[in-house]
This record gives structure tokens, sequence and C-alpha cells, in this order.
């Protein structure tokens, strides 16, 4: 039997439309399936991921500048406002002139190792022909720590460092004679000369 010329054209359009149902009921099932299986995750939004807190909170607290259990203060940093018996510890005399610290004397007998009060870099190392050999750290934009007085001097110019390092060894100066062995050290906030012990063992995030 002979078929009519329309036949195939329909046949073509309805194997086509079988096969789209075919394939769209497919994708279908599998993207259900694929959604059941997904249900017990649980996603972290944007907004947890925004909101991160650190466990650790760093915070950094303004040491001694030296380790030794030995050493003890022999001058303090001349304030205006202390008492007559505070300041009256807080005068350096020589060659016949009274003059008021701008920092701490710190003492021992023995020789002691000189560390950093707070991370930075160095940023310069010199000798004085009052105050000896003499190290700068700048430590942020806000502070910078000066120790005189060295023996010895154990970093470099340009140098970073972190809190403890050893700068040095404490030693003698000509300014500072009468007292020995020491290390005289000062320390400046925003350029300013202030007094150390205001600020040693003070919280950076406090200051």
């Amino acid at each position: 039997m002979k078929l009519k010329p329309f036949v195939f054209p329909v046949l073509y359009v309805s194997l086509i439309f079988t096969l789209v149902i075919g394939l769209y009921f497919t994708s279908r099932a599998v993207s259900m399936e694929s959604e059941e299986s997904l249900s017990d995750v649980d996603y972290v939004s944007n907004v947890i991921l925004n909101d991160i807190v650190p466990v650790v909170s760093v915070s950094s607290t303004v040491t001694n500048p030296y380790t030794s259990d030995m050493v003890t203060i022999k001058r303090y940093y001349y304030n205006l406002e202390d008492d007559a018996e505070r300041q009256k510890e807080s005068i350096v005399y020589y060659d016949n002139t009274y003059m008021p610290n701008t920092g701490i004397d710190y003492v021992a007998e023995e020789k002691f190792d000189v560390v950093s009060i707070m991370d930075g870099t160095v940023i310069d190392i010199k000798e004085d022909e009052m105050l000896g050999k003499i190290v700068e750290v700048k430590h942020n934009n806000q502070f910078i720590s000066s120790y005189a007085g060295l023996d010895t001097v154990n970093v470099q110019k340009g140098e970073n460092i972190v809190q403890g390092t050893v700068i040095g060894t404490s030693g003698t100066s000509k300014l500072n004679e009468s007292i020995g062995n020491h290390l005289h050290f000062e320390l400046y906030e925003d350029g300013v000369n202030v007094d150390p012990l205001k600020i040693i063992g003070k919280n950076l995030g406090d200051l």
C-alpha cells in the first residue's frame, strides 16, 4: 500500500515531540532528585561570611627594655608634677651643672641585655660623645625608643625586629659615669619626649 504524502511529515513531528517530552521529564526527575539529596546540606550565607570575628584578638603590651631581675631604676624621668623627693631622683649632675633627666637610667652590677620594648625598625645607630653608643627604634608612626650608653650593639640599621629582640648590652657613658653600668632609655611619642613609665606596661590599643 502506498502511503499518502502528508503521512511522513506527521510522523517526523510526532517523533520529535515525543523526544522533547521525554528529555523534559528526564531532566525534571534528575533535578528533583538532586534537590532532595542536597536538602540536608547547610549553606553559609554571605551575611555570615561578612561578619567574621577573629577568634584571637592580637594585642601587645609595652615591656621593659631589659629582662634581668637584677635591674633597678637609678634615675627617673623628670616630671614637673612629681613631688620634690622624686624630682631629686630625676636630676643629672655633670660638670657643675644640674639637668633634668630626659629618660630613665636602669642600673645593675653586672652587664645586662637591653631589649626592644615593641616590634619595630632600627632607624639609627650612632655614638655620642656624652651618651655613648645609641640605638633608635621606630615602632610605628607614634613611638620611637632610644637605648643609650650601650657597651655592645647586636642589631643593624634598617633591621626589622620584634619585641624582646636583644638590641645590645648595658655599658657606661661620660654623662652618666657616676652611676656605672647602666642603660639610659628614652621614649618619644609623636616626636615629643615622654616619661617611659607612663607607657611601659600598657596595651598598645589603649595608647
